[in-house]
């Protein structure tokens, strides 16, 4: 006979298991989900590969997804993020949405765009639930200065789900989460002092010229660039290239 103590199916393991499916299901029109599951989870929950129509574009990003209810999250509507991705802005007030220090380095040493999803459940009616998700993206923290300090772990969450479809495009070819895929790439290619990165209708992007040059992140990373440049010249000419 099984004690009653032996194990518990807890509320909360039920949430993140739908959490994570509901996640799996909104993006797998737009990418091909990789769960990292048991002890090989090191602060990412999954690995993803961007897919426009039927063709991988190679392009990776990590994703670690925290699953709430709404009366513990209480997702606050700030603003329309016009100019940027012109997704709906939230902040999420719950403590457990913040990131050690330990997993900010660990993803920083990624090298590649990250997101915290937070999906959030609430109950619209009897025996009736209705899901939600919003993102945060920590591509911005984790290359810029911010990393060592306290960052707001609570704001610029994203909602990037209408009912059960995954808002990748706000408007056909722009905006939306593949807007900021795309930026956060970008970055990083900013970041390894490299100004070569893939052509943004990889991501069924339209918004970018494909040879784009993003002046403002440029600027934020220009040591990294400039540093890598030097070096690239010192070792060609080495080689006898002038």
């Amino acid at each position: 006979m099984i004690e009653n103590d032996y194990k518990k199916f807890t509320l909360q393991a039920r949430r993140g298991i739908k959490g994570e499916t509901f996640f799996e299901s909104l993006i797998c029109d737009y990418s091909i989900p990789h769960h990292v599951v048991g002890l090989k989870d090191l602060g990412i929950d999954y690995f993803c590969e961007w897919v426009y129509g039927d063709k991988p574009s190679g392009i990776l990003y990590a994703v670690q997804v925290k699953t709430f209810s709404e009366e513990t999250a209480k997702p606050q509507f700030i603003r329309i993020a016009e100019g940027y991705n012109y997704l709906n802005e939230f902040e999420i007030h719950n403590s457990n949405l913040k990131i050690e220090r330990k997993t900010l380095q660990y993803w920083q040493g990624l090298g590649i765009p990250v997101y915290l999803f937070a999906v959030v459940q609430s109950n619209i009616d009897k025996g009736k639930e209705q899901l939600n998700c919003f993102y945060k993206r920590f591509t911005p923290i984790i290359t810029g200065d911010t990393l060592l300090k306290d960052y707001a772990y609570y704001d610029k969450f994203y909602k990037v789900n209408y009912e059960d479809s995954f808002i990748a495009f706000k408007t056909p070819g722009a905006y939306g989460f593949a807007r900021d895929l795309f930026i956060d790439y970008v970055r990083w290619c900013y970041y390894k002092g490299s100004i070569s990165y893939p052509n943004p209708r990889t991501l069924g992007l339209l918004q970018f010229p494909e040879d784009s040059v993003f002046t403002d992140l440029l600027k934020t990373y220009k040591e990294r660039v400039c540093t890598a440049y030097d070096k690239t010249k010192v070792y060609l000419t080495q080689l006898g290239y002038r």
